[in-house]
Order: structure tokens, then C-alpha cells, then sequence
């Protein structure tokens, strides 16, 4: 960690993520389809809260192989077990470990795969020095094995989020160091490994090599795996007037694919910014402007039963106006059908699903609340 980018305190600068920018930016589109838009509104489900009193949750989620339990991260470094009823245990406090504040905090938590048998699972968290670790840890077993640490530049823009991919890597979604306009050029930059969602093989033994699978990314908060299109979707928060919605296939044995950014927020051109042409260049399948929110927090495509209409539809919300969407994945990778739900959930930090696919909203006010039918 090397310079603040964003007095705003705690969660309040992901509401300005979008900001502590310059509004330097133009009015012309090289996408070659429009990235879809909001159509009108729906009303797929309501919100039912399940758990109040948590500290500024930033995950919510199931864990294999466990039906009766949630589990939620606290941005200041604990993670929680909820049991039914919503009495809270906790699995691990590294609050002394953790520095809080803007952007920084107890970030991201993946269950490995077999975690029922191994019970192992990852965290993401910002160091007392501000800068990015990721460790495996073994429940009821204790310590740790380090995987990654990364010198952050800026105090923002750390993204956030772990998941296992469906070829059974570790994914992490890295922003660009911080500041408006990525200052320190990183996004562009394949070499570094900021401003990208990165992928590790965790099997395979000691601290592992980590692998550049998409560039160009300005803060990918959220991001997940729909294994039924064998897609990555990513909410990527913009800086001054788009949030973007991105849906790429990953290709393995192809260059990694560029998401533009900062030579592109969302489909806009910036001026000024050069852009790196090893990759192919991927336009978003959805976004919106600061007229319906300031940073996007990227959801889950609902693959549960309780809610049949809204089969296989990707819910995303704005962590700034509580706003909530759902839209219909489109052949080629796109995207229609953008409907801004009915439901709202005020600072949305995170869409997860239970052990049944059930859709689950955690708030830094503190609430998980549950999709039911409306």
C-alpha cells in the first residue's frame, strides 16, 4: 500500500466507485451490438429477511455438502457461520488482520469444490498494509497456506471476489490498483496482475502460480459462473457514468480476452487511453449510467426452483439506489430482456444462493434477506 485514493469512509466509497474520478469521458460507442438496456419492469420475487445485526456483510452463500446452514463474510474479518433460526457462530476472526475502511475489508470466500470431504475453503481479504492475500484454511484443523499476495498501490479498487471456475481453478477478480483512469496503467498491462480476473490451480500443491484469464477490468466486485452456458459474468464497476454488465466464455487455449477498460467504461471510447490488442476486445452485454445507480454489484443466473419465471435469468442490482435487475441471456454471449425488479434491497453487497439455488442478498446495513415469491 503506498497512497489513500478515497477519504469516503468504509463501504460508502463502493457508492462512489463510480467517482473519485474526473467525469473525463466521451459520448461515442465502438460496440458493434449496443449492450442492452432496461425495457421496463418486473416483479420475479419480493425479499424476506432472514438474518439483521451482522457487520457490514460483504457475502452470503451455502457451502457443499451443508443444507441447513448459510455462511456470511463481515467486512472487518470474520466469517460466520448462520444456523437455522439465524444464531451466528464464528469460524474465523481475522479482524486483527484485516484493515477496514473504503474498499478494503474481508472481501471474498470460495468453498472448495469438495469441501464436504476436505473442508477447505479460500478467503480474499486487504492487509494491515493495504494490500491484497489470499490463504486456504482448513476447518477444525487450523492454520493456513498462503496463496497470493499483491502490493496494492491505492486504498480502492481492490475488487473482491472468489469462486471456483468449472474447470476447477481458483478465480479472483483483481481492480486496477485505484485512482480515477487507472493512473498506474495496470489494466492494459498483461504482465500485472491488477485490473484482471486471475485464476490459480489450488490442488496442485505449495503457493501456486496465478494465470491472466480476462484484462481490462476496472473493479470487478462481483463475478460468477453459470455452468449451464459454461459463461463468466462480471459486474464491473464503472468510474463516472456507466456500470457494466460483462458475459464472456473463457477459452484456455486462446489469448486472454480484453474488457477494455480504461480505454473503454462500459461501450463508451475514453480519450487518452491506450489499449492493448493481443486479446480480443469484449463489448458489455448489458450496462447502465448513473441515472439508475454508481456501482454495480454483479449477481448469480438463477438456476433454482421455487421461482420458475425467473429460470435462467442473470439478477444483478446498484449497491448506491438498492435498484435490482434481472435480465435473458442471448446466443453469441448477449444479452435482452433487461427488467428492473420490484424488489429492492438498499446497499446490496452481494447476491448468493443457498444449497438449492435459491437466490440470497446480503446488505452492509447489516440484513440478508431471501427471494420468495412475490
Amino acid at each position: 500500500m503506498r497512497s489513500p485514493a478515497c477519504a469516503i469512509p468504509l463501504f460508502a466509497c463502493l457508492a462512489f466507485a463510480a467517482g473519485c474520478g474526473d467525469g473525463n469521458e466521451t459520448a461515442q460507442s465502438d460496440a458493434g451490438v449496443p449492450a442492452a438496456r432496461e425495457s421496463g419492469t418486473t416483479a420475479h420475487f419480493a425479499l424476506r429477511r432472514v438474518a439483521s445485526g451482522l457487520v457490514r456483510p460483504t457475502y452470503v452463500g451455502a457451502a457443499p455438502g451443508d443444507h441447513g446452514n448459510l455462511y456470511v463474510l463481515e467486512q472487518p474479518g470474520r466469517l460466520v457461520r448462520l444456523g437455522r433460526g439465524g444464531r451466528a457462530r464464528t469460524l474465523i476472526d481475522l479482524r486483527h488482520e484485516v484493515v477496514t475502511g473504503a474498499e478494503q475489508g474481508l472481501l471474498g470466500l470460495a468453498f472448495h469444490p469438495d469441501f464436504a470431504r476436505n473442508r477447505r475453503l479460500y478467503l480474499h481479504w486487504t492487509d494491515r498494509r493495504g494490500d491484497t492475500r489470499v490463504a486456504e484454511f482448513t476447518l477444525g484443523v487450523g492454520g493456513r497456506r498462503e496463496l497470493l499476495f499483491v502490493d496494492q498501490p491505492e486504498e480502492n479498487h481492490n475488487g473482491g471476489q472468489l469462486a471456483f471456475g468449472p474447470d476447477g481453478r481458483l478465480y479472483l477478480g483483481l481492480g486496477d490498483g485505484g485512482g480515477a483512469l487507472d493512473p498506474h496503467d495496470n489494466a492494459q498491462d498483461t504482465e500485472t496482475l491488477l485490473g484482471k480476473l486471475i485464476s490459480a490451480d489450488v490442488d496442485s500443491g505449495g503457493r501456486p502460480s496465478w494465470r491472466v484469464e480476462l484484462y481490462g477490468l476496472r473493479n470487478p466486485w462481483r463475478f460468477s459462473f453459470d455452468a449451464g452456458l459454461n459463461d463468466v459474468w462480471i459486474g464491473d464497476v464503472g468510474q463516472d457514468g456507466v456500470e457494466e454488465v460483462n458475459r464472456v466464455a473463457l477459452e484456455p487455449d486462446e489469448p486472454p480476452k480484453n474488457l477494455g477498460w480504461p480505454a473503454y467504461e462500459g461501450s463508451l471510447r475514453l480519450p487518452d487511453a491506450s489499449l492493448d490488442t493481443s486479446g480480443e476486445l469484449v463489448f458489455p452485454a448489458a450496462e447502465y449510467t448513473h441515472a439508475d445507480g454508481c456501482s454495480i454489484t454483479g449477481g448469480v443466473v438463477y438456476r433454482g426452483t421455487r421461482l420458475p419465471e425467473l429460470a435462467g435469468r442473470y439478477v444483478y442490482g446498484d449497491f448506491c439506489t438498492g435498484a435490482i435487475w434481472s435480465l435473458e441471456p442471448k446466443p453469441g454471449h448477449g444479452a435482452g430482456d433487461v427488467r428492473r425488479e420490484r424488489a429492492r434491497q438498499q446497499q446490496l453487497t452481494h447476491i448468493g444462493v443457498d444449497s438449492e439455488g435459491e437466490l440470497l442478498f446480503a446488505s452492509a446495513s447489516g440484513d440478508i434477506t431471501r427471494a420468495v415469491e412475490p
